[in-house]
């Protein structure tokens, strides 16, 4: 199942431009103060870069793509390709799984940096079983240490009260990830979006280690169906 991929999802997005426009604006906010000494970026599941800065990507001599779905290259290349040209960024558009080509990535390309662009959380839609999903999210993570690597991911959505629908999404808010803290940061976030039974987790909950340094930010996927994303930056 690929929920961010296909025609239909490039429709979308495209036509949510202004819905999404505060998530992608707190995205590229959390992204420019990230520090990040590489020239060399790897952004996996990068779609089109709907939610992707021309300006962030521009800090990197060479950035190479990976997504599964075929219209993610082109399409990446006609948002971005043109504003990396001119900053003399190299530009690879990769069609193909890189997670499951995470262990020769990360050989092949030792130097890299790392970025999961909305990835990891969709996991949970490729496994049969929670403990499929968390093993398998285990082993990504195993396999980083020792790298300078970040993600933004989902950690929860589902439907929101009607009158929520015209209401501006809560601003982003950065805290230590900690089990102390996650109760309350779950209510929060769930009451500051005006959830309404269900949410799903996306058992992404433990991508980062406790301590790390994590924003919240809300994404109005749909005006009825909002997402609730975690985003985080591992350096060695």
């Amino acid at each position: 199942m690929n929920l961010t991929g296909g025609l239909h999802w490039h429709w979308r997005a495209w036509r949510a431009d202004v819905q999404w426009a505060q998530t992608r604006i707190e995205i590229e906010n959390w992204l420019q103060v990230q520090a990040i000494d590489k020239d060399h970026l790897i952004l996996i599941g990068a779609s089109a870069g709907w939610m992707m800065s021309s300006a962030w990507l521009s800090r990197f001599k060479y950035v190479e793509t990976w997504d599964i779905d075929p219209l993610a290259a082109p399409l990446f290349k006609m948002r971005h390709g043109s504003a990396l040209r001119r900053q003399g960024v190299r530009l690879k558009c990769n069609t193909g799984d890189a997670l499951t080509q995470l262990p020769m990535l990360l050989r092949e390309q030792p130097r890299a940096a790392i970025f999961f662009d909305n990835v990891l959380g969709q996991i949970r839609f490729q496994t049969h079983t929670i403990n499929q999903t968390e093993n398998r999210l285990r082993t990504i993570t195993k396999a980083l240490r020792g790298r300078h690597w970040g993600s933004i991911h989902d950690r929860m959505s589902g439907p929101v009260e009607r009158s929520w629908m015209t209401t501006p999404a809560p601003v982003a808010h950065t805290l230590a990830l900690g089990a102390a803290n996650e109760v309350q940061e779950t209510q929060r976030w769930l009451g500051h979006m005006g959830a309404k039974s269900p949410w799903l987790d996306h058992l992404t909950g433990e991508v980062f280690k406790e301590g790390t340094e994590v924003t919240h930010m809300a994404w109005p996927m749909q005006p009825d169906y909002w997402h609730w994303l975690q985003a985080g930056w591992v350096t060695p």
